[in-house]
């Protein structure tokens, strides 16, 4: 096996929206948090946050969320 240097990633690794760390265990019922973004990254950061989201609920029972886009971001609320 070779090792090669200079070859560009895919398009669709290249262009991940990375969302930083988000402090979903401190999140009481009923509280939120804004995602703040770029309204042409809004789409890719929804689906980010909502993949995150149901990661966090398959390790973390009792934990419930919903999200939605704002004209500055993606919102979660803990229901």
């Amino acid at each position: 096996m070779k090792i090669e240097k200079g070859i560009p990633l895919p398009a669709r690794i290249a262009k991940r929206v990375r969302v930083g760390p988000l402090p979903l265990k401190d999140l009481r019922v009923g509280d939120s948090i804004l995602v703040e973004c770029d309204i042409s990254e809004i789409e890719r950061v929804l689906h980010s946050v909502r993949v995150r989201l149901s990661r966090f609920k398959q390790l973390n029972q009792g934990f419930d969320f919903s999200s939605t886009k704002e004209k500055k971001g993606v919102r979660i609320w803990r229901v």
